[in-house]
Parts: C-alpha cells; structure tokens; sequence
C-alpha cells in the first residue's frame, strides 16, 4: 500500500508542477539598487524618497514602468530612472509584489495642525472615494496617509503640472488644486498616524 501512496503523490505532484506558473524571477541581484534609498524595510532612507512597503503591486509596477519608459521624472535623483531601465518586465513584478507584501508604516513627521484641518476637508471631497477617508482605500490606490511630507508635495505637484501620467479623474481633481490646496493636503496626510 506504501507503494501505491508514494505513486499517487508523485503523480499528483507532478501534475501540480505542470500547471505552474513559470518560476519567479530572481530579484536579488537588483534589489540592492532598491534598498541603498528605500531600504530593506521599503521604509526609505530620506525625506524625499517614498515609502514603497505596502503600497499595492500594481501602483508599483507602475511606477517601475513609467520611470523606466520616461513617462515619469526622476525627481531629485537620476537613480531611479537608472534603476529602473536595467529591470526585466519579470523583475519589475517581482519587486512590486516584494515591497507590496512588506507591513506600511507611517513616517509620523512633523505637521501643521491648521493646514491638517484644511487638507483633511479637501481629501474628503477630492481624495477619500479611492484613497480612503482615514486609511487606504482601494487596492488600486496608492497608500497617502502616512506618507513622506516632502515627497508627497513634489508628487503632487508633478500631477498639478500634468508632469506625471495619471487617471483623468484623479487629473480632473488635482488640476483644480491651488498650492496652498496642496501644502494643506500634504499635512493632513502627515496627520495620520498608524
């Protein structure tokens, strides 16, 4: 009867193996380009660099595409264009799923209480309905509460220029932002506290 087990396992086994997926791609050899400015945590390392660790796969694989197809500035820092060329489409998904698998946590950063209550308005009518009202909302959204204040307002501005590709929906609302608008939401976001 030994026998007999030992073959239905195999079998199923291999069976199993036949419909699976091709094998992940090795990330390890790239990863360090991530983790010398996001850190090993995806936390980051500065006040302009963005928290990755949480944020959906698809808002990451994303990002990776429109950095390597310049479709988004680089901002501060030519890296991530650089780093970002030398991904395969395999390794791009790969670390998505990498940092999107890692726990979120905010950067609890100093904030303007005043401008929090002000950005925290604009959010509800502007933001909430994808991103969430006091923590992420779809899983398409990319995660805002929480996040670095000085990367935050260089994105957002990016998007008031229609400097960066985005949503026309999301295009549409931000568009109609004023910079203090901006400034107000990037305090509430740095409001949120985990």
């Amino acid at each position: 009867m030994r026998q007999l087990e030992k073959l239905i396992y195999t079998t199923a086994l291999a069976v199993l193996l036949s419909f699976a997926g091709p094998a992940s791609a090795d990330i390890s050899g790239v990863l360090p380009l991530c983790t010398g400015c996001h850190g090993e945590d995806g936390l980051g390392t500065g006040a302009s660099i963005p928290i990755i660790a949480g944020i959906p796969a698809v808002n990451q694989e994303d990002a990776l595409y429109a950095y390597m197809d310049g479709d988004r500035q680089c901002g501060t820092s030519e890296m991530m264009c650089k780093a970002a060329a030398r991904l395969t489409e395999d390794q791009i998904v790969e670390l998505a799923a990498h940092y999107a698998a890692m726990p979120f946590q905010g950067a609890e950063e100093e904030f303007d209480a005043a401008l929090a209550e002000a950005g925290k308005s604009i959010h509800m009518a502007s933001c909430a309905i994808c991103h969430g009202a006091d923590e992420p909302g779809s899983m398409d959204a990319s995660i805002l509460h929480g996040q670095r204040m000085d990367y935050l307002r260089y994105a957002l501005q990016q998007y008031a220029a229609d400097a960066r590709l985005q949503m026309p929906a999301m295009a549409a609302k931000i568009g109609a932002l004023s910079d203090d608008d901006i400034e107000a939401l990037v305090n509430y976001y740095a409001s949120h506290r985990n």
